[in-house]
C-alpha cells in the first residue's frame, strides 16, 4: 500500500506561486495594484528612491518563495512518486532534502501507529504517521516533513491520497509478516494414529456364514 501527496493541494501550492511571481511583477515594475514610489514615472524623489529599493527587495523575496512553491508542486506532479510505501522488505518515505527516498528496514521497526495534533502555527489537526525506530542511523537527522522525538519519527501525513489510519495498519500488517518470516519454524508433532474396532452382534456372524 501506498500514498501520494494530493495533488489537489499540489495545484493550489503551484497557483499561489504563480501569485506571488504576478505580484513580484507588479510590485517591480507594473503598479497594477501596488502604490508606486514617490515620483515616479518621472524623476524619482529621496523618498522615491528608498520605496523603489524597498519594493525591489520584496520582489525579489515574492520571486524566490514563488518560483520554489511552484517549481515544486509542478515537480511532484509530474514526478508521482509516493511518498510513503509499504513494501514487503520495510516501509519507504520521502523525508529530507539530502536524502529524499529512505527505506526503514522492518528489523528497525518497533511500531507504527498514527494521530492527530494540532499544528503550532495555525491551530489546524494534522495527521502523523509516527514511526518508532530501534536503529536510525541510516535516517538523516534533519528532515522535511518529518521530526524526531526520542526514537519516534512523526511524518506529517495532512496532504496524502489515503488516511494515515490505513498506511499504519497496512504498515503493521507487513511488519508482523516479515518478523515471522524470519522466524525459525517450531518443529511439528508426530500425528497420533488411533486404532478403532468394531464388535460384531454372533447373530449377524451366524447368518453371514
Amino acid at each position: 500500500m501506498h500514498a501520494f501527496r494530493s495533488p489537489l493541494r499540489l495545484f493550489v501550492v503551484g497557483c499561489l506561486g504563480i501569485v506571488l511571481l504576478i505580484a513580484a511583477l507588479d510590485i517591480m515594475f507594473f503598479h497594477w495594484l501596488s502604490t508606486p514610489p514617490d515620483g515616479y514615472p518621472g524623476a524619482l524623489s529621496t523618498r522615491g528612491q528608498a520605496q523603489q529599493r524597498g519594493d525591489i527587495i520584496w520582489g525579489a523575496t515574492f520571486i524566490g518563495i514563488g518560483v520554489l512553491l511552484f517549481g515544486w508542486a509542478v515537480a511532484e506532479l509530474f514526478r508521482r512518486k509516493p511518498v510513503v510505501d509499504v513494501r514487503d522488505d520495510g516501509l519507504f518515505v520521502q523525508i529530507g532534502a539530502n536524502h529524499p527516498d529512505v527505506l526503514i528496514p522492518w528489523s528497525d521497526i518497533s511500531d507504527v501507529r498514527s494521530t492527530v495534533q494540532k499544528d503550532p502555527f495555525d491551530g489546524t489537526e494534522r495527521e502523523q504517521l509516527i514511526v518508532s525506530i530501534t536503529d536510525a542511523k541510516e535516517i538523516p537527522d534533519a528532515i522535511a516533513g518529518a521530526r524526531w522525538e526520542g526514537h519516534d519519527l512523526y511524518i506529517d501525513a495532512h496532504d496524502w491520497t489515503r488516511r494515515v489510519t490505513e498506511i499504519a495498519l497496512s504498515a503493521r500488517g507487513a511488519r508482523e509478516a516479515a518478523h515471522r518470516a524470519e522466524e525459525p519454524p517450531t518443529p511439528t508433532s508426530p500425528t497420533m494414529m488411533w486404532e478403532t474396532s468394531v464388535e460384531i452382534p454372533y447373530s449377524e456372524r451366524t447368518d453371514d456364514a
